[in-house]
């Protein structure tokens, strides 16, 4: 019986070292930063870069997401941004690197704070093809830019 439990309790650990790897998920975009931004009609948006370590104005460490939000604005702190096919609120994407992107089918960003002129935390949910779903919290920086749209 001992070589029977053992061989249990073995088989046991072999399965959640599987599990655990096949869940563990790549690190978070949680850094980053927001900015005035144009809409692709030349309106008012914001855009957030989030990345995997701290990130600075006009520089972007890779890979990143980057979103545009140009409906509702300006933002609120509780606000709720959805995108999905139709929807005209903005856009997500995960990028490899600067022009390599690929946009997201749906998803929800969440403002838990978002001051204008410093930063803003929030969580978001972001939906590609393959059933792939990236999710986290961010908390990002402004940045200063001078934007002129339209």
């Amino acid at each position: 019986m001992p070589c029977r439990i053992q061989a249990v309790l073995a088989t046991v650990i072999a399965v959640v070292a599987i599990v655990t790897t096949a869940t563990s998920a790549p690190a978070a975009f949680s850094h980053g930063t927001i900015q005035s931004s144009c809409a692709p009609w030349d309106g008012p948006a914001i855009g957030i870069t989030l990345t995997n370590e701290p990130a600075q104005c006009k520089r972007t460490s890779e890979p990143f997401i980057s979103i545009g939000i140009w409906r509702g604005l300006p933002v609120q702190a509780g606000q709720v941004v959805k995108f999905a096919p139709g929807s005209d609120a903005g856009f997500a994407s995960r990028c490899k690197k600067e022009g390599n992107c690929e946009r997201a089918q749906s998803g929800t960003i969440t403002f838990d704070r978002y001051e204008a002129g410093s930063g803003a935390s929030g969580r978001y949910e972001l939906h590609f093809k393959g059933d792939e779903t990236l999710s986290g919290t961010f908390d990002v920086k402004w940045c200063q830019e001078r934007v002129i749209c339209g």
